[in-house]
């Protein structure tokens, strides 16, 4: 029985990557040799203790036991001047981030770590029934053994395992703090096991200053063997192996229209004219009466176009969308606060990556804070090109065009991701008044109940039409 891969490569780089408790060798599907083709990179993974044989192997065995075992072979690596990138599957997840607070290591990545397990098994003392039935089945578990084909995998999960995964929760937890290497988090929205606040509880623990989480639409646990390991494999090589030559490849444009923002489109501008990334900023003033337009042509790096009356938020975005060959637009307000480049980075990195056709970036609003649908209008958004043209025009109308969007990224792109930011948008009472805040506020929201009407009668249309 093979106990090891190791892929070799002309590289100093390792993806050191720690299997599942029951899994095998073979959890991460292709990746390991993805990685080394693709990326010329080692891939090293060894089978932890019990495994491979029978699941019975697998009763006694601590976690302190396997630890060691995985210590152990990490400072093998080290020791041989690797620069090592942890990986790790559910409570392989769990060993990486506790070898991450330990190790100088690169970075690391945590697939469907049961941090905060769903029921029954977040059940307390749930193990405690091992003494009536020591092995539990697991759910389609025969599929799952037949699609990997594999003796390593087993179908049935010991009690003692859930002492396991429990005590690895409370050794880890002391640690997160200590966590400062880049680190990427992706889960299932409905993993059956684990639940997806692991990754948003984890998020704000470590202390790492750079995390990125990865939610996707799916309802098994190992996502190297669903429809989504593309997109897995994608978002874990471009979060650590991305270069600039690539990122160079494709121009990026921000987009800001305004109305009225001449005392705050200077803070906004300033964050975008120190991010390097963007490649052109182009300003469209939809008709201001304030002095928008001159505050905004202060800026060399910015080009500044000028409605001659107000013609709306979707046409100026439209307009500034012509006056660009960029592949890759991020649009943005003009009335923010607390906006940084990072911020914006963080927004365009998942579209220049290819993880999403479009990504939000969520601000720290009350209102958006509360309410999901509100969130995810935000105004912050990257997009490739190509999205925005098959928007049709009927949701290119004011502030109709966020929903529209969002419709056209779930129906015709690649979906899109979202993340909360903390910066915030300037309220419309605040800036124009209450009276007139208010009506603005008001024929917005108009607009944005119009599209999302339009949205559902289209997916009834649809419906309809599938089932005639």
């Amino acid at each position: 029985m093979e106990k090891k891969i190791n892929l070799k490569a002309n590289s100093k780089i390792e993806f050191f990557l720690i299997h599942g408790y029951t899994g095998g060798l073979d959890d991460f599907n292709d990746f390991p040799r993805y990685l080394n083709e693709k990326y010329n990179a080692n891939v090293k993974i060894a089978l932890l203790k019990g495994h491979g044989t029978c699941v019975r192997d697998l009763v006694g065995l601590r976690y302190e036991d396997f630890l060691e075992q995985i210590e152990s072979e990490l400072k093998k690596s080290l020791n041989e001047g690797k620069k090592i990138i942890l990986g790790g599957f559910s409570f392989g997840a769990q060993l990486a981030l506790h070898l991450a607070a330990k190790y100088p290591v690169k970075g690391a990545f945590l697939i469907s770590i049961p941090y905060k397990l769903k029921f029954p098994f977040n059940f307390p003392k749930l193990e405690l029934f091992g003494i009536i039935k020591r092995y539990w089945k697991k759910a389609n578990a025969l599929e799952m053994a037949i699609l990997r084909n594999s003796f390593t995998y087993y179908q049935h999960i010991p009690a003692d395992g859930l002492k396991v995964v429990k005590k690895a929760n409370k050794e880890i937890e002391g640690l997160l703090a200590a966590i400062n290497v880049p680190l990427l988090l992706v889960h299932f929205n409905k993993d059956r096991i684990s639940s997806r606040r692991s990754v948003v509880l984890l998020e704000k623990k470590v202390g790492s200053q750079k995390i990125r989480r990865v939610i996707l639409k799916g309802k098994g646990h190992n996502i190297f063997y669903s429809n989504k390991r593309g997109q897995l494999y994608r978002a874990i090589c471009n979060f650590f192996m991305a270069n600039s030559e690539k990122d160079k490849q494709e121009r990026i444009a921000a987009i800001v229209p305004a109305y009225n923002e001449g005392p705050r489109i200077a803070s906004v501008l300033k964050a975008l004219v120190d991010l390097p990334l963007l490649d052109q900023i182009i300003v469209v003033d939809d008709g201001s009466t304030d002095d928008t337009f001159q505050v905004a042509s202060k800026f060399k790096k910015v080009m500044v176009l000028r409605n001659h009356k107000n013609r709306g938020k979707a046409y100026s975005m439209e307009r500034g969308v012509k006056a660009t060959d960029a592949s890759i637009i991020f649009f943005c307000d003009a009335d923010l606060k607390g906006l940084t480049p990072a911020i914006v980075e963080q927004i365009i990195k998942p579209v220049l990556n290819r993880e999403y056709d479009m990504f939000i970036g969520v601000r720290n609003n009350v209102s958006q804070k509360a309410v999901k649908l509100a969130a995810l209008n935000s105004g912050e958004r990257a997009l490739r090109r190509e999205l925005w043209d098959k928007v049709p025009k009927e949701f290119k109308y004011r502030y109709r065009i966020e929903v529209g969007l969002n419709h056209i990224a779930k129906i015709k792109g690649n979906g899109y991701g979202w993340q909360k930011f903390n910066y915030y948008q300037t309220l419309k009472e605040k800036k124009y008044g209450f009276v007139e805040g208010t009506i603005l506020r008001w024929r917005m929201n108009i607009n944005v109940v119009w599209a999302y009407t339009a949205v559902i009668l289209n997916k009834t249309i649809l419906k309809k039409r599938s089932i005639d």
